[in-house]
């Protein structure tokens, strides 16, 4: 007896070898300048940023940066309490907004 739906559960067809990576020892099919690219060019800003980083203090002031923007933020240090803090606030400023349209309609 045929059903009209497939019934195997054993997941995709095992006929299909798994994909696998080039063995050691064989070459790379990719050409050369895949394999090798050449080196990026300089841009504008590249060589203006390598001028600014020998100005003393730079290298102080790079890593201020980047621990300032590496920091943990409240909201992720506190999701739950943020989200009940937000929650108060929207209400608070959708409450002013009503308020404020109705004094704007009350002029006329």
């Amino acid at each position: 007896m045929s059903t009209a739906y497939d019934t195997n559960t054993d997941g995709p067809d095992r006929a299909d070898p798994p994909a696998r990576s080039r063995p050691t020892g064989q070459p790379s099919q990719l050409p050369d300048w895949m394999r090798d690219p050449p080196p990026a060019r300089l841009t504008l800003g590249d060589r203006v940023t390598a001028r600014l980083l020998r100005v003393p203090g730079a290298p102080r002031l790079r890593h201020a940066w980047w621990m300032w923007r590496d920091r943990q933020r409240l909201h992720q240090r506190f999701p739950n309490s943020f989200k009940i803090v937000a929650f108060f606030v929207s209400w608070g400023l959708a409450v002013a907004l009503l308020l404020a349209a109705y004094a704007l309609f009350s002029l006329a």
